[in-house]
């Protein structure tokens, strides 16, 4: 067991909240990442796992253990530093698939956390009311308001508070994690550019760095997770990182070219016909689950999917058709919801239609996505489908949808 003075010492745990209740547990199970019994360690970042982020949601706690984290992460004699950087990643996005799909403004979401701190709940309560009211369709003011009969709107501004208070703890062991990178471990190189990914704030000290790691990397999965995350945390037309990428696009490793297309399908503002071609390529043809590829578990052509998603339009008009293919083909694996929202989103870039669309009266766009959602079979598959669809002022179930579509009439 780790032998120097414990800083954690100093905290009251019990006086703070993870997602079961007091963080009693927390500091022991932290002891235990420095153990020499390798079970011990592995249970212990299991642990922390469940009680610091629980299904995306992220707690008091999840800041508070977050500096111990980093120091495993800062310490190069320290064991397992790949997993905490895989807690520290949980613990700043949460649940990684809707961070890459809503792709949140964290600058504002601090501003909003810092006004809604001033706020009493009387105030808090009228905000609430009126983002109900001010739904653009009357599908989308129903669900708002019955959102908000079972909310408390105190409970949810200390949610959106810790889980920028999570978010911050962990992008200021940013530093620590750059130095990772230089690790004789290939499994914590990996994990440290995995978790770069997720700070574009700090993308002036991360993209050389993730520069270099791509320019001298001889293990071609890190290649690959560092390519991706480049393009989630790089600015747009970076040449030192579009450089990098390029380099690594000729690789004969499929997984490392293919991270290396996902990433500079982000970086540059006007990619060309060959790159995008490519970025279909990864989409139809990743299958399965890419062995240590992080994002996504692994699911490299969902986030191709989400990739093609975020293109500008212009660029690739045939998007719609494309993951519309996609996701009447899938692989075993693949995950079809996000698929269809990013069908959804790139056929609905303004939101929901509005009350009283007619089929007849959606653009070709459109029409491609419904009628593909409907051939897939997918328009049955529960409520997250039906609220998704919902959101899209669209029919919530695969009969609604095809009468609504027969007739051309107003819903």
């Amino acid at each position: 067991m780790w032998r120097r003075k414990r800083s954690w010492d100093a905290v009251d745990w019990s006086a703070v909240q993870h997602a079961y209740g007091p963080a009693v547990e927390v500091p022991d199970l932290l002891g235990r990442l420095r153990s020499r019994d390798r079970e011990a360690r592995r249970s212990a970042y299991q642990r922390l796992m469940k009680l610091l982020v629980h299904q995306g949601s992220r707690y008091e706690a999840s800041a508070v253990a977050t500096p111990f984290l980093v120091e495993i992460v800062a310490d190069p004699k320290a064991p397992d530093r790949f997993a905490a950087c895989q807690v520290l990643a949980a613990i700043a996005v949460g649940d990684e698939s809707s961070w890459l799909i809503d792709r949140p403004d964290v600058a504002n979401a601090r501003r909003e956390v810092e006004r809604q701190g001033h706020l009493t709940r009387v105030q808090l309560e009228r905000e609430q009311a009126e983002w109900a009211a001010a739904g653009s369709t009357d599908h989308e003011r129903r669900a708002r308001a019955r959102r908000n009969e079972f909310s408390d709107v105190e409970s949810d501004r200390d949610a959106a508070r810790w889980q920028i208070a999570a978010y911050d703890a962990a992008r200021a062991g940013v530093p620590a994690y750059i130095a990772a990178l230089a690790s004789p471990e290939p499994p914590v190189r990996l994990h440290a550019a995995h978790l770069l990914a997720w700070f574009p704030e700090e993308r002036e000290s991360i993209a050389p760095a993730l520069a270099r790691l791509i320019g001298s990397e001889p293990e071609p999965v890190v290649a690959a997770v560092a390519c991706v995350a480049a393009g989630l945390c790089g600015s747009v037309d970076n040449s030192e990182l579009v450089n990098a990428l390029s380099a690594r696009r000729g690789s004969d490793n499929r997984g490392e070219r293919w991270s290396a297309v996902l990433g500079l399908a982000r970086l540059v503002s006007r990619p060309d016909r060959p790159l995008i071609e490519e970025l279909y390529g990864c989409l139809s043809g990743a299958v399965g689950p890419i062995p240590y590829w992080p994002f996504l578990h692994g699911d490299m052509a969902t986030f191709a999917a989400l990739t093609v998603r975020d293109l500008d339009p212009s660029f690739a008009p045939d998007r719609v058709q494309i993951l519309i293919d996609r996701l009447n083909a899938p692989a075993d694996d693949t995950d079809r919801y996000l698929l269809m929202r990013a069908a959804l989103d790139t056929a609905f870039p303004n939101g929901p239609v509005a009350d009283g669309t007619a089929f007849t009266e959606l653009s070709d766009d459109q029409r491609t996505a419904v009628v593909g959602l409907q051939r897939s079979g997918i328009l049955n598959d529960g409520m997250m489908v039906s609220m998704l669809l919902g959101a899209y002022n669209l029919p919530g179930d695969e009969t609604a949808m095809t009468r609504w579509c027969d007739s051309g009439a107003d819903r």
